[in-house]
């Protein structure tokens, strides 16, 4: 979780339009849809980055929706189910999800490990979920086909004005996700789903957001 931490804050500092290694696939209002292409160990890959502003929702609360599984299921359409396996402890949980079925493929699942963590201190700090596939012994696991995921949330309050109201405040999110759905999906399908469901996925989550937290004191 902390080398994740650790490379995405790094990422989120840098330019799209002056880095080689990343490409617009998309600009949708306030959502802008990136390739983002990397050599890990030797080895090239590439990932689909969300970068989306979100007005009167702080990064802490933006977080702690993503990462609540109650708030999930009321945002979150692609879910069929989702059952709490384990606390590690009051910032992170085991989870096991089911996907909903897209025909003709197989349903799948994932078991993953929900980190949720505020990065610095003072009166507007950045907050960062990660989300990773992990193994548990308790998660049934001959029904679906098993998927793997690393899902990075990460998001930083931006005051625009005075006083400090819901008015003058937006949310910037920065959203990686990475997926092998495992069985004979291929990825480049993942990642071209990916690229037609992120403004949608994005805009479905800050609308529920705003509409969550607007009679509610900011955190």
């Amino acid at each position: 979780m902390e080398d994740l931490i650790t490379k995405y804050v790094s990422l989120s500092k840098e330019d799209p339009e002056k880095s080689e290694s990343w490409s617009q696939l998309c600009n949708s209002g306030q959502t802008q849809l990136y390739r983002l292409s990397e050599t890990k160990d030797g080895v090239f890959e590439d990932s689909i980055v969300a970068i989306a502003l979100i007005d009167g929702v702080t990064a802490c609360e933006m977080c702690e929706i993503f990462h609540s599984q109650d708030l999930k299921l009321k945002w979150d359409n692609s879910i069929d189910k989702s059952t709490w396996i384990e606390d590690k402890d009051e910032h992170c949980a085991v989870y096991h999800q089911v996907q909903k079925r897209i025909w003709p493929s197989a349903q799948r699942d994932f078991v993953y490990e929900s980190h949720k963590q505020q990065l610095g201190e003072g009166d507007n700090p950045d907050w960062i979920v990660c989300n990773v596939s992990c193994d548990h012994a308790t998660a049934p696991s001959d029904k679906y086909c098993r998927a793997s995921v690393e899902i990075v949330f990460y998001c930083q309050t931006i005051v625009t004005g005075d006083p400090l109201l819901r008015e003058n405040i937006k949310c910037k999110i920065f959203y990686s996700s990475k997926i092998d759905p495992g069985g004979w999906i291929p990825v480049s399908a993942v990642k071209a789903a990916a690229t037609r469901e992120y403004p949608k996925f994005i805009k479905n989550l800050g609308t529920f957001a705003q509409d969550h937290v607007k009679d509610q004191k900011m955190k």
